[in-house]
């Protein structure tokens, strides 16, 4: 059975969904905006052999996947802030941000249009809580305590942390 990590936070209002979408343009040159949705709830989730991505102790922002775990489960949606290339006309970034409030993450993805993702990823701000979980969401190990931050030219793995040697 597959293992997860399942990031929450701690205080509402701290979970944020990222997503960056592109397009190549007609003349070959590439248009972009981003997109950051600030929930009042929601999870976000680590493979469980890929504890080396989890956040360090204190780390006041946790990095999720969105294609991992059962599902993010957002809730109340309490903002949205927008970033967009200076090539979009302020007519196409209304139009943008018109069809996503209408149709969500799932217009992202499903709608005909010529965008696509380039990466996306869910932001859990500090405080927040990891738990390891069997798939079916079975605690295994509650309140993960996660690993302290090298200081910098510390040996971690035969390397010079956060640099590899250099002979």
């Amino acid at each position: 059975m597959t293992k997860v990590y399942v990031i929450k936070p701690l205080e509402k209002k701290s979970i944020v969904y990222h997503v960056e979408m592109f397009r190549e343009n007609a003349d070959g040159s590439i248009s972009w905006f981003n997109i950051d949705e600030t929930y009042r709830w929601g999870q976000g989730f680590v493979e469980g052999d890929l504890d080396c991505n989890l956040p360090w102790q204190g780390d006041d922002i946790a990095y999720a996947k969105t294609d991992c775990g059962w599902g993010c489960e957002f809730d109340d949606s309490v903002s949205v802030e927008w970033e967009f290339s200076d090539d979009i006309p302020e007519l196409e970034q209304q139009e943008l941000k018109e069809l996503y409030y209408e149709g969500g993450a799932g217009w992202l993805y499903d709608g005909e249009h010529d965008w696509a993702e380039e990466d996306a990823a869910v932001h859990i701000i500090a405080p927040y809580q990891v738990d390891l979980c069997e798939e079916d969401g079975t605690v295994i190990e509650e309140n993960v305590k996660l690993k302290s931050r090298p200081k910098p030219g510390v040996i971690v793995n035969n390397a010079n942390w956060p640099f590899p040697n250099k002979n």
